[in-house]
């Protein structure tokens, strides 16, 4: 939204009433903001009077097919998932009518295309978040934990998603071969307590809580692990990337399309501490490893700029002819 703020497109953000999107938005350049109540008509009358309106999560669809049908605003859908939806005539007619669909990754493509076998969707992945960080910040998070290999992780307190009891597990293990290891979870979620218990009395593994200077963070972690058990993109892991973090991630989702195996980072199977262990053991026992994989990280990150992304959309919404 920011970038193409800045190339002059007016924008219309329709979120539910009390959304923190609202106020992080509200600089955005010709950027009108709707809070809406938390249903589908309010939510298509918000739209009525938009040249394209644009779905970026599941539920949503229904109101854009309801702004299309009553008042023939065409939209496009971004499908953020891998898991195949169950049987939904009103969703199949959203997706059909839909101008253009696209998809965060080809693992998502290829699961929508299994329920919708004619709907061909255009790859489209989300940018990095573009996040600054404070040397001295930096420093400081460093200098609080002196001596130590920093092992960090960025997301939602959930394994059913992100997989993190993986990571207290190989975090056991560790504590006796690598006691220069410390492990980092920044964020919060409905497994905190779960996983405080697993942790128990181990020294080297840290829940940080919620955070808003996520780029300090990542700019002080000496190595990113993702361990997610189901991931449509995991466009975190491109956020480190853009700091050069070597990654340790599970081979599932979307991950592989940008994570080589033994290239930029290492892919593992999920939630096989071991495994895990085994692959943060390999890439920080390669100083010569950790150089290339730092640079040619940097390099990716790159190519999933905001540039990149709001060129993809301005296509998808025909602005670019």
């Amino acid at each position: 939204m920011r970038e193409l703020g800045a190339r002059g497109v007016p924008q219309r953000l329709v979120i539910r009433r009390g959304n923190s999107l609202g106020w992080r938005c509200a600089d955005v350049p010709g950027l009108e903001i709707r809070e809406v109540a938390a249903n589908p008509v309010a939510a298509a009358l918000a739209v009525r009077g938009s040249r394209i309106a644009h779905s970026h999560q599941g539920r949503t669809v229904y109101p854009a097919l309801l702004a299309n049908l009553l008042f023939g605003v065409p939209y496009v859908i971004t499908r953020r998932v891998v898991a195949v939806h169950g049987r939904n005539a009103v969703r199949s007619l959203a997706y059909n009518r839909a101008q253009a669909v696209a998809a965060v990754s080809r693992a998502a493509a290829e699961q929508l295309r299994l329920r919708h076998p004619d709907i061909e969707a255009t790859v489209v992945p989300d940018a990095i978040a573009g996040f600054d960080s404070d040397p001295a910040a930096v420093a400081a998070i460093r200098a609080a934990r002196p001596g130590k290999r920093l092992i960090g992780h960025v997301g939602a307190l959930a394994h059913s998603h992100k997989g993190q009891s993986t990571i207290i597990a190989a975090a056991h293990e560790a504590a006796v071969r690598h006691p220069d290891w410390h492990f980092m979870f920044c964020g919060d979620g409905p497994d905190e307590a779960r996983f405080r218990e697993e942790i128990g009395d181990l020294g080297n593994v840290e829940l940080v809580g919620w955070i808003e200077n996520v780029g300090d963070y990542l700019a002080a972690f000496d190595l990113f692990v993702y361990p997610s058990l189901h991931e449509a993109l995991g466009s975190t892991v491109l956020d480190a990337m853009q700091f050069g973090l070597p990654v340790v991630a599970t081979r599932v989702g979307g991950i592989p399309e940008f994570v080589e195996d033994g290239v930029n980072g290492r892919l593992v199977p999920p939630e096989d501490p071991a495994e895990l262990l085994a692959a943060i053991e390999a890439v920080l026992a390669d100083e010569a490893g950790l150089v290339a994989m730092r640079e040619r990280n940097r390099a990716k990150a790159a190519q999933y700029d905001a540039a990149h992304m709001a060129d993809a959309c301005e296509a998808l919404y025909g602005l670019d002819q």
